[in-house]
């Protein structure tokens, strides 16, 4: 009897005795050394093998179902402890009575299922973070570090036990070896086939196979698998996602005849001219004799370009090479790909079996310092990615696959960093069909040791995990050409098992891919100028513009392409269109990725049956919690765009278009540069139209223009023959669309735009047609100003409208007209720079605001009403000048003296409440969607309309939303036609901020109380079921707000262009007019205040 069957028959007798006869005692020596032992990863698995399928016959491989393959997806039986000394041991022999477990769907995460409780932190050790009641058993050294990495708890340690009863027809497995496949079984677990016991498996994240040949049976068989939350193996995956368990991917027996392929390793390279392809295959054998095997190519049309047949003797393995003229090279823009069958056959001629794999040929290396495929350099437009769904947690099924594959080519995203760990196999297939650069990382982070000398970089002990982690990556995914960079993993500091790692992906990897890992620092503080030798792109992470541009000017011998950038945390991604300046004009910088895709936030109902998007500190009580910090998406977790994935869609296009001037015939130069990497811009259609003021003046018909990669050609628009009037705006809208379908992106799709505003040619300026001015009069607790159509009262107390009525219409709510305001309800990133106690201050001079001075002065023959309020809080005042019209327009201008205080200023503007029924919102500015001063290159001029509800963005954290820059006008109607409408004076060279929402601005502010006189107050806790529609129209005129920044968030304020400087004197105006839509133009209204 050999080794391994004498260690199974003894460890089956000694599960079974420890678990029946100690419950309540300790765990069992022999499972700790199993669950809390590095050295042990693993017991009777099959070696790691590329991602392919076997089929018995050439015409069962277009069968949209394998014979040889046997879903095991569905319904399990299930039993959920929190306690692995209450774990079942005897539900692994077939005749145990199941009846009274529930059922649980697998793939699935079991806190998702309602067992257990899901946990989210970012860095920490969810099972060994000191301040957790859960973690009460564990010791630590330095007061943070695990002192025994490896150790788990022993007695809040959920496991799950599965049984499931399948039927096998004798004839299916003859002559056959059938393999159990666990995609993903999250964190270890042990696997028994008829109560016989069959191996263990670590390592979440990629699959765990197993021969199980011997322990069938025709007719009922019961398969049993226990799985453990957390083992020594949950060290290595301390990654920032939710810590949650299960079988994650799919579960199913395949087969494969006894003499057959256990591997194949399938290289297609491009030669040195990258005109012509080689093709290198490798099959491993197993259990092979004589073996034929027969191999035919077909190119992308189906033609067939290749065929073959090797006579193989004895032995492991047979190898041939192919050279291939006229390749059709694969890369993210034209991801052809090549049939590739493989036949095997015995010495009678027997098919044994057919592999069918989709290949494509491309070269990728790292030339002079620069990222290449195919001889040309590259730029990675890149987001991060997790496995997440809002319904199933970590469960992707391929339609939500398929759908963040659409988006990303939508959204001109060109790459993937897999952060941080692989994907299922399907997901390779995908982004080898439809055109995605991956980087594969390794299931690796143990961020919780951090990059000290207690990390596990620098543990051998740990070597044998880690080296696992990256080899079983490498052979996995090594057939994928959309795989062009492998990464070692993250956050997980630096030292010999990463100097190995870097070794052992080149040697098994035959193409030897570029290898990346972000902490591959000399020093644990880490240098961008001192990297150590184990990466071959420099990828750091979150560097400013500013470093891009330093290291830009350097003359680096290796890529610079951040592993992780601009952090999309809430309302995020500001100045994200500086980075893309600068990385265009630098070869070494060659993109990066966004930090990151999805919001991992999973709905949960609460008491009210409100549906809501839950996080961190939402489950359990007293849990480990890093709160919303796992929500860093430009898309919310249903995969609905954010605001600023229209402004990474539009700072990632292909195609750019640049004002040159004008010719002295009234043409606009426009150069179109071509960014693609292998794309003609022959392949769209260009369109313009010119328009001013909603009327469309021309259109420019459409035109193809040959345009090579990384070259360009000026394009002439003639203007000469539009009249153009003075006063008026004028803008050209360029385009570029799709000729045709193009992958999954159809006909006409947009690609790429820009707008331009026009010099206006028209001679001299618009005249300004301002009503005559409205008296003042002075009464003891207010001032008045009335008229045929209107009647204004201003308070004396607080200076501000308190009552504003226009043809017996109420404008205003609850007295609240505008009134100053310098706060804004802290986002994300305000949270991260501290926001709510360095620039509390603003918040505290806001309200409420007593005017110190309300005093009626006469200018220039008219009356004007002063009001002064002295802003002790920050050491200086703001005055506002009102200026009433006889048509009941009120013009208001605000100046804001040089400050002491010399923290930034959130905002400066005014905010007002009107009426809930004036909810039909119509402006002319940058939208149609949300849009900050930093945010703003996707979010063109144009006339909008919606409904106010609508400009609510529901961030999961609620905070500061629905903001539009650049409005000359907005207006605010009733469905009678009723309205108010604000317009810009001319003296705003930036022309106004607004935002018009259905909830006050103290919804959405954690620092809120009604009447903002106390210090902050926290609640970090609210969601988006805590924010109700209401009765009422917040409307907020700015002369800006700070912008939203996301550098990073946890510290980094935005960038100081975008921040309003409290050191200087600022300065707007503006006008509220009441009208009736119905009688005169928004436009005429608007000119009227022009000049």
């Amino acid at each position: 009897m050999n080794e391994v069957k004498v260690r199974s028959i003894f460890f089956n007798l000694l599960f079974l005795w420890t678990g029946l006869g100690m419950v309540g005692q300790n765990i069992p020596s022999t499972l700790k050394n199993y669950i809390e032992n590095p050295q042990m990863i693993g017991e009777n698995k099959m070696p790691p093998r590329s991602g392919f399928e076997s089929y018995p016959s050439e015409s069962a491989a277009f069968q949209a179902k394998n014979p040889n393959k046997l879903d095991l997806n569905g319904p399990w039986k299930f039993k959920w402890v929190q306690s692995p000394k209450d774990r079942p041991v005897d539900f692994i022999n077939p005749s145990f009575n199941d009846r009274d477990w529930n059922e649980i769907q697998v793939p699935s995460n079991w806190e998702v299922e309602g067992y257990g409780v899901p946990i989210y932190v970012n860095h920490q050790y969810e099972f060994a973070d000191y301040k957790a009641p859960i973690s009460k058993e564990m010791k630590f050294v330095d007061k943070i570090y695990p002192a025994n990495p490896g150790n788990v708890p022993d007695d809040y340690n959920p496991v799950g036990s599965y049984r499931k009863e399948i039927t096998l027809e004798k004839n299916w497995m003859k002559d056959q070896t059938v393999f159990l496949h666990i995609g993903a079984m999250k964190s270890g677990g042990f696997v028994w086939v008829n109560g016989k016991y069959v191996g263990y498996s670590q390592g979440s994240k990629l699959p765990a196979e197993f021969d199980i040949s011997k322990f069938l049976v025709s007719g009922k068989n019961i398969i049993a698998l226990q799985i453990f939350r957390w083992t020594d193996g949950s060290y290595l995956e301390c990654q920032d996602f939710w810590r949650i368990s299960g079988i994650e991917r799919d579960v199913y027996l395949y087969k494969q005849p006894i003499e057959r392929i256990r591997d194949l390793q399938v290289t297609g390279t491009l030669d040195e001219s990258f005109q012509d392809g080689e093709l290198d295959v490798t099959s491993f054998f197993e259990n092979a004799e004589d073996i034929i095997l027969q191999y035919s190519l077909t190119d992308p049309n189906g033609e067939e370009v290749v065929k073959g047949e090797i006579n193989g003797k004895k032995g492991d393995s047979i190898h041939f090479h192919r050279e291939i003229s006229n390749i059709k090279p694969w890369s993210a823009e034209h991801p052809n790909l090549y049939n590739l069958m493989v036949k095997t056959l015995n010495a009678k001629g027997e098919t044994l079996e057919v592999i069918p794999l989709r290949i494509g040929f491309r070269t990728v290396e790292i030339k002079n310092g620069i990222l290449r495929l195919n001889g040309q350099r590259i730029t990675l437009k890149g987001v991060n990615t997790q496995e997440t769904s809002p319904e199933t947690g970590h469960v992707m099924s391929e339609h939500l696959m398929l759908k963040d594959i659409r988006m990303w080519k939508e959204n001109n995203i060109n790459a993937v960093r897999l952060s941080h760990y692989p994907r299922s196999d399907r997901f390779y297939e995908l982004c080898d069909e439809y055109g995605i650069y991956v980087v594969d990382e390794a299931n690796i982070e143990s961020h919780g040791m951090y990059y000290g000398k207690y990390s596990l970089a620098k543990n051998q002990v740990w070597e044998k995990a880690h080296l696992a982690r990256m080899i079983n990556m490498v052979e996995r995914h090594k057939n994928h050409p959309s795989v062009i960079i492998w990464s070692m993993g993250n956050e997980a500091g630096n030292g010999i098992n990463f100097y190995k790692g870097y070794k052992e992906i080149k040697k098994h990897d035959p193409i030897k891919r570029p290898v990346q890992y972000e902490r591959a620092y000399k020093e644990e503080d880490g240098n961008l100028l001192d990297m150590d030798w184990n990466t071959d792109i420099i990828v750091p992470q979150y560097p400013s513009p500013q470093t891009f541009e330093y290291i830009g000017n350097l003359l680096t011998n290796k890529p610079f392409i951040p592993s992780e950038y601009a952090h999309a945390m809430g309302n995020s991604t500001g100045n994200f269109q500086d980075y893309w300046d600068i990385i265009e004009h630098h070869d070494n910088l060659q993109g990066g990725f966004i930090w990151d895709w999805v919001d991992q936030s999973l709905w949960k109902t609460n008491d009210n049956g409100d549906r809501f998007y839950a996080y961190g500190g939402d489950y359990g009580k007293d849990m480990p919690s890093d709160n919303t910090f796992l929500n860093n998406g430009i898309v919310f977790p249903d995969r609905n765009p954010q605001p600023a994935l229209h402004e990474v869609k539009k700072v990632y296009e292909y195609i750019n278009f640049k004002e040159e001037g004008y010719t002295e015939n009234d043409e606009l130069r426009v150069f179109i540069e071509n960014r693609y990497d292998f794309t003609n811009c022959d392949r769209f259609d260009f369109k313009g139209v010119v328009w001013s003021e909603g009327d469309t003046l021309k259109r420019l018909a459409p035109i193809t223009i040959d345009i090579k990669p990384h070259t360009g050609e000026l394009l002439r628009v003639d203007l000469g023959d539009i009249a153009m009037e003075p006063g008026r705006e004028y803008f050209l809208n360029l385009s570029a669309s799709l000729k045709s379908g193009w992958g999954l992106l159809p006909k006409g799709y947009l690609v790429a735009h820009e707008q331009f505003k026009l010099r206006n040619m028209g001679e001299g300026k618009g005249q300004r047609t301002l009503p005559k001015y409205a008296q003042l009069n002075d009464y003891p607790k207010y001032i008045k100003s009335e008229g045929n159509d209107f009647e204004i009262h201003f308070d004396k107390n607080s200076g501000r409208i308190i009552k504003y009525v226009f043809k017996g219409w109420d404008l205003i709510k609850d007295k609240k007209g505008p009134l100053p305001n310098f706060w804004r309800a802290p986002t994300d990133n305000d949270l991260g720079n501290r926001m709510h106690f360095k620039n509390i201050a603003w918040k505290i001079a806001s309200m409420p605001l007593k005017a110190d001075q309300v005093k009626i002065i006469k200018e220039n023959n008219h009356q004007e009403l002063k009001v002064v309020y002295d802003l002790k809080p920050v050491g200086t005042s703001v005055s506002v000048i009102y200026e009433v019209f006889e048509n009941g327009a009120v013009k208001i201008q605000s100046t804001l003296l040089p400050a002491k205080d010399q923290n930034d200023i959130p905002r400066f503007g005014f905010r007002m409440q009107m009426p809930g029924e004036f909810d039909n919102l119509e402006y002319y500015g940058r939208g149609p969607w949300e849009n900050y001063q930093d945010r703003n290159n996707s979010a063109f001029i144009g006339i909008y309309s919606s409904k106010v509800f609508d400009q609510y963005v529901p961030y999961i954290r609620p905070q500061e939303n629905g903001n539009k820059t650049g409005a000359r006008w907005i207006s605010l109607s009733n469905n009678s036609g009723v309205g108010l409408i604000i317009v810009n004076d001319t003296n705003n060279k930036n022309y106004l901020g607004f935002s018009a929402l259905p909830m006050k601005n103290e919804d959405f502010d954690v620092t809120a109380t009604d009447d903002y006189k106390n210090a902050p107050d926290l609640n970090f806790s609210k969601h988006t079921s805590d924010i109700k529609k209401q009765d009422l129209i917040q409307l907020n005129i700015d002369m800006m707000q700070r912008g939203v920044g996301g550098d990073n968030s946890w510290g980094a304020k935005p960038q100081k262009q975008y921040q309003i400087n409290p050191a200087i004197k600022h300065q707007y105006s503006f006008y509220l007019i009441p009208c009736l839509s119905q009688t005169q133009s928004l436009f005429d209204i608007y000119r009227n205040y022009q000049q």
